[in-house]
């Protein structure tokens, strides 16, 4: 028991460097958007190296401790749901770099309303990783039931700019937070072993 405790608590800790990684990727999105410095947006393609060489660690470390002898239940549930996590961090990285490329490609000016649904994305992703850093499926919750504003923001970029570019790095920004929904219905099922992926179940659960 003491090995499965002790692999647990590295995976843990490694999936914690993996979100830290993710979110210096977000901050530098939102700041190069805020301040319309798109050239400072190739260091996404740097730090997503290191991310894919951290997802596969952590694919390894799974793999390894779903070798090990009879974990409980609600271990088996947690190594589940880090390995649906990390294809989801893995991906959210990814949609940084794809940022960086359609807004090199949409020039220098970047729409007010794109700095706001930059923001509101990041906002999103670090309370997703709070929420996992401390197993908190109530706020997990809450992350997936705001969802629709960011899906509305993303919208209304996409209606009132035209330009290819422009439409393109809001619809990667929505599909980060929708990778940050992904993980917190990846949180719930860990902590208490129930499938939330309909938005109904969500809401009867917290009365809204």
């Amino acid at each position: 028991m003491l090995i499965i405790e002790k692999a647990l608590k590295q995976l843990r800790e490694n999936l914690n460097s993996m979100t830290e990684v993710v979110v210096d990727m977000l901050e530098l999105v939102k700041s190069s958007l805020e301040q319309e410095k798109i050239n400072d947006l190739e260091v996404v393609f740097k730090q997503d190296k290191h991310l894919d060489q951290l997802e596969k660690s952590l694919d390894r470390q799974c793999m390894e401790l779903l070798a090990l002898i009879n974990p409980h239940a609600s271990d088996l549930r947690f190594v589940f749901s880090v390995i649906k996590t990390n294809i989801d961090l893995e991906r959210m990285g990814d949609e940084c770099k794809n940022v960086a490329r359609e807004m090199k490609s949409a020039g220098d000016k970047v729409p007010p309303e794109m700095k706001q649904l930059a923001l509101m994305v990041v906002d999103t992703a670090k309370k997703t990783f709070k929420a996992l850093a401390n197993s908190d499926s109530k706020l997990a919750m809450e992350i997936i039931l705001d969802d629709d504003k960011i899906d509305r923001m993303e919208y209304n970029i996409v209606q009132k700019y035209p330009q290819l570019g422009i439409s393109l790095t809001a619809k990667a920004l929505e599909r980060i937070a929708d990778h940050a929904t992904n993980i917190a219905e990846n949180i719930i099922y860990s902590v208490e072993g129930i499938d939330v992926r309909h938005e109904n179940t969500i809401k009867q659960r917290m009365g809204k």
